[in-house]
């Protein structure tokens, strides 16, 4: 099956190692709800893994987890319901990544 066509995307900063959303970030996420429309916004977190130890990989992934989960929660304050979001976590890479998908 194809993927579905995609649309507006943001990159969400978080303080290295924590999983709280800054004023700003908040800012953005409740700002990127508004774009929603009808469509589902994917969600995924990264860990900030430096290692590809496996203690290291399974820590980098429940931060990467929590992230996401800060951002579930902006975006459920701002109204989107939780049918419309996906979620997904990945050990590397920095943030979150917000995808709106039509």
């Amino acid at each position: 099956m194809p993927a579905p066509p995609t649309g507006p995307a943001a990159t969400i900063v978080f303080v290295e190692r924590a999983s709280t959303l800054s004023q700003p970030a908040t800012d953005e996420v409740k700002a990127f709800a508004s774009k929603r429309g009808n469509g589902t916004i994917s969600v995924v977190g990264y860990g900030d893994s430096t290692s590809s130890d496996p203690d290291a990989q399974s820590a980098a992934l429940n931060l990467g987890l929590s992230r996401a989960q800060s951002i579930v929660d902006a975006l459920k304050a701002a109204g989107v319901p939780g049918t419309a979001i996906r979620v997904s976590a990945e050990a590397s890479g920095r943030g979150a990544a917000l995808q709106l998908l039509q």
